[in-house]
């Protein structure tokens, strides 16, 4: 069976889509109108554990001063501002990594309790851990008389 090869413009479209598949745009141009630089959907896993939900948020160059974290009423935030770190003067000819910040919106469903959200960044990726609320247990209510 012959060999199939592949030229130099194939090969360079499947590096381009393996690049593509890496970050995703947040928007299908490559970017926000509303900014003034460039912004991705982070990937993100979340998962289901005994005390509530765990986010694993990839935002490679972030560091924690850089990342915002917001929830209002159910609709949970993160933002992360990544800087270029590029040699001052030099101008790049050839790049295979963009820079940009991230940016990705969550709804909670269920009851969660929002004060003991917890945050941590470690070697590029974002690790919240979203507790369930306490259960109020039952309880009889006293009746009272009116007059």
């Amino acid at each position: 069976m012959p060999k199939k090869t592949h030229s130099a413009t194939e090969e360079g479209h499947a590096e381009q889509l393996d690049q593509a598949e890496q970050k995703m745009p947040a928007e299908p141009e490559g970017g926000e109108r509303t900014r003034s630089r460039r912004t991705f959907r982070p990937r993100v896993d979340i998962y289901e554990t005994e005390r509530g939900l765990m986010l694993l948020a990839d935002v490679p160059g972030a560091t924690p001063e850089g990342l915002t974290i917001t929830l209002d009423r159910r609709a949970l935030n993160v933002h992360a501002k990544v800087e270029d770190h590029a040699p001052e003067g030099y101008n790049p000819i050839y790049q295979e990594y963009q820079i940009g910040d991230f940016e990705c919106d969550f709804t909670l469903s269920g009851d969660f309790d929002a004060d003991k959200i917890e945050a941590s960044l470690t070697s590029g990726v974002l690790r919240l851990m979203v507790p369930r609320a306490e259960q109020v247990e039952a309880r009889t209510i006293k009746i009272t008389a009116g007059s």
